[in-house]
């Protein structure tokens, strides 16, 4: 039987489980990745961010060449091109790895239906979850969820595969994969490279997370969120390192679950793609002053640690997960910009950008998804003070700002400094009386 393997969101060859299952079923295996064209249109952000996408993608070729294979590239809608290599090939079926998003599970159920028009087989793996979000009966709140999700870990099949061996290729008159590069435009990435992933994963001292996770000012979390992203590594990958030095209900295996928790809600809520999980917090009278809105972006708050986290993530296409509590915080409480706007900020910047769990921490963030406390509001003054003690990530970021003392920066002091656009404790009673109706 000959296959045609879809690559997506799993650009490796060891543990990817779509992938090793279609070398074992068949001696003919042709793998293609497509530029979908409507995605790149809409995640239109960073020409770097492409340009790492397409590093990824040589890497993938350059593993696949070792084995005696070739990866394809194409360009156009998912279904479109499928529909003319399937013909092309004469693949006798379609192998791929689920896809769990919104955007992902519309363009695979396109291609599902069309295999079914051409009499071809399609057969999809879960490769990017632990636990399937079928698996776990719906639960609003994450920590009967996270007791649910352990136990059903425990029935899973969480072992590394091994990479698949050599096999055989047809030869096919198909453009080159450095051919289809050039119909994308790109720039190269200077802050990821795609051997970080396992790099990072052996050397990063997983038993240190606790107390660095939301250090602003040290290298204390894993990095690993774009490796993820990307499926340059596996889910099982990560879990299998931790679990030589971490107990099941560590802080970072619990933020595994949090991942699998949007996923989970997704699932069981599909229409908080858009909408509020909490119907009573739908309709807020959301200011979206545009004014703040450009300020936010171009990183003139006059917070210096709201400007810093946006300068990080334009610059590095990455945001330290604490100061991302803080923008958000901010954003929607502070400046009560609506949270769809926010999760379009970073959807425009973010290298580990998906749209399940931005949404989800958005919606967590602004206090209108799924969490039983009524109101969380950051204070960005009292963050900077306890997360960046002595102003190394400000200064990093704000260079303007190296001079200063770090007593001037926390306490807003900056006379040649952009003026703060909002007063916290102003914003503070502003947003409880939108909240609550005070």
């Amino acid at each position: 039987m000959r296959i045609l393997y879809w690559f997506k969101r799993d650009l490796r060859l060891k543990d990817n489980r779509g992938l090793i299952e279609a070398f074992k079923k068949s001696q003919e295996v042709i793998p293609v990745f497509i530029f979908d064209h409507e995605l790149l249109r809409e995640l239109d952000g960073p020409a770097s961010r492409t340009g790492f996408l397409l590093d990824c993608l040589r890497r993938l070729n350059h593993q696949l060449e070792k084995k005696g294979n070739r990866l394809y590239g194409f360009y156009g809608q998912p279904e479109k091109v499928l529909d003319r290599v399937i013909s092309e090939s004469k693949a006798e079926a379609v192998y791929t790895n689920r896809s769990y998003s919104w955007k992902g599970e519309r363009t695979q159920k396109k291609v599902e239906a069309l295999c079914r028009k051409k009499g071809v087989a399609f057969k999809d793996f879960n490769d990017s979850l632990l636990v399937p979000p079928g698996r776990i009966e719906a639960r609003k709140v994450y920590s009967p969820f996270f007791r649910l999700w352990r136990m059903a870990l425990a029935r899973e099949d969480i072992s590394v595969w091994p990479e698949p061996g050599r096999l055989q290729m047809p030869k096919l008159n198909w453009p080159s994969l450095v051919g289809t590069f050039k119909l994308i435009p790109h720039q190269p990435n200077r802050h990821w490279k795609p051997d970080y992933a396992e790099r990072r994963l052996k050397q990063y001292d997983f038993k240190s997370y606790d107390e660095g996770r939301n250090q602003l000012d040290v290298d204390g979390t894993s990095r690993l969120s774009v490796a993820i992203r990307f499926g340059l590594i596996s889910i099982r990958q990560v879990l299998a390192r931790v679990r030589k030095s971490l107990a099941m209900d560590s802080q970072f295996v619990k933020e595994l679950a949090w991942r699998e928790f949007w996923y989970h809600i997704r699932h069981h809520f599909p229409w908080t793609e858009n909408l509020e999980f909490q119907e009573n917090r739908r309709g807020l009278r959301w200011l979206n002053r545009e004014e703040d809105i450009r300020a936010l972006e171009e990183a003139r708050t006059g917070y210096p640690i709201i400007d810093a986290a946006i300068r990080q993530l334009k610059e590095e296409g990455w945001m330290h997960n604490r100061a991302r509590l803080v923008v958000a915080s901010f954003v929607t409480k502070d400046l009560l910009i609506d949270w769809r706007i926010g999760e379009k900020l970073f959807k425009k910047y973010l290298l580990d950008y998906d749209e399940v769990v931005n949404t989800g921490n958005w919606q967590w963030s602004a206090s209108v998804g799924a969490d039983p406390r009524p109101l969380r509001l950051f204070n960005p003054q009292l963050q900077a003070e306890k997360h960046d003690p002595e102003c190394l990530y400000v200064k990093k970021y704000v260079p303007e700002l190296k001079k200063a003392s770090c007593q001037q920066i926390q306490a807003l002091e900056l006379p040649n400094y952009h003026r703060p656009i909002v007063d916290h404790r102003s914003a503070a009673i502003r947003v409880r009386q939108i909240y609550f109706g005070q």
